[in-house]
């Protein structure tokens, strides 16, 4: 009987200690780590380092927008060109409306902030000083830059 427990137990053990191989679930997928042979390092070899390429941010194309000058006027009283614009068919925060006025080689400017106004986007009132213009026509140039929008519309005035 001894001889019997004895032969069970080291069979018991046989099979215990070789199940972890028979009942392993991913048997024969998976290779042991082997050294390759054929690739020994020497002196004369150094790693290689790819240089980073870093992308340059593309600005996308701003689109144009439609600028209308709603109203133009120089008071004589205060000194002051009143320009009132707003850009067509773009309501957006953001953007910033500037006024350039040009006689002769004198140029002059100011520049707005606008904000979006249900359908369209209106300037703030751009007002500039006529000191240094000359009585006469002058040129003026309205202005609008947005992130996404960009557009100008141009006109003449009389300075008293």
């Amino acid at each position: 009987m001894r001889r019997f427990l004895a032969a069970a137990a080291i069979i018991a053990a046989t099979f215990s200690l070789s199940g972890c191989d028979i009942f392993y679930p991913n048997w024969g997928q998976t290779t042991p780590p082997t050294d390759d042979p054929t690739v020994t390092p020497t002196e004369s070899q150094s790693p290689s380092v790819e240089p980073t390429v870093t992308p340059t941010p593309t600005k996308k194309p701003q689109a144009k927008a439609v600028v209308r000058i709603l109203q133009s006027s120089v008071d004589s009283n205060s000194g002051i060109i009143n320009i009132i614009a707003e850009v067509a068919d773009i309501s957006e925060d953001g953007g910033t409306c500037t006024l350039k006025v040009t006689q002769g080689a004198v140029s002059r400017s100011f520049t707005a902030k606008a904000e979006s106004n249900v359908t369209d986007t209106q300037c703030y009132p751009l007002n500039l000083a006529i000191t240094g213009f000359a009585s006469g026509p002058a040129n003026f140039t309205v202005t609008y830059d947005s992130a996404d929008y960009t557009g100008a519309a141009s006109d003449q005035i009389t300075i008293p």
